[in-house]
């Protein structure tokens, strides 16, 4: 079962056209995360366009490659395909061997791979993942997947897939509150 608890997060949370904000805290080298794009997809099924989900890295040190692949999504967010780039990087996560399959990947998915390959190199995205972890840990994230939603912080890293229920009843209580 996922713990909740309450964090000391802007809440409610919500974009200009009203949509309720959900951090997803991950680490894209970690296969937890993958697990969580399943609790994702089925959480969008219920609520429909009364969310937005937020990727915020949460790199781990027992993922040697974390910092890498967060590197890659986030110049994959500037070319417009951040959020497919991650799930993509999650769907592989056993077949990565190297921050050079990231940049791959990217060829793969038709992005910039060149600028990927660049963004690698010259760190020019490290300071947004290093911000998020901060910020993560600030929160209490200590784990991957986490979700905050509304001033709740829901870990999932023991079951990726939990809390489906309990994120569609707070999507709720944050849309209507």
């Amino acid at each position: 079962m996922p713990e909740t608890r309450p964090v000391d997060a802007p809440h409610p949370r919500r974009t200009d056209d009203g949509r309720v904000v959900l951090d997803w805290w991950c680490d894209l080298a970690c296969a937890d995360g993958a697990d969580s794009v399943e609790t994702l997809d089925a959480l969008r099924d219920r609520v429909g366009d009364l969310l937005e989900v937020r990727l915020r890295h949460f790199p781990l040190t027992d993922h040697v490659w974390a910092v890498a692949a967060a590197q890659c999504q986030e110049e994959a967010r500037t070319q417009g395909r951040g959020e497919e780039f991650a799930v993509h990087a999650l769907a592989a996560v056993h077949d990565i061997e190297g921050p050079a399959d990231y940049v791959e990947l990217a060829e793969h998915l038709g992005l910039d791979a060149n600028a990927m390959a660049e963004a690698l190199f010259d760190g020019r995205h490290a300071a947004r993942v290093s911000t998020d972890h901060a910020e993560g840990r600030a929160l209490g994230v200590t784990a991957v997947p986490t979700f905050v939603l509304d001033g709740s912080l829901l870990d999932a890293s023991s079951d990726g897939t939990a809390g489906l229920d309990e994120l569609e009843r707070a999507v709720r209580r944050a849309r209507n509150g």
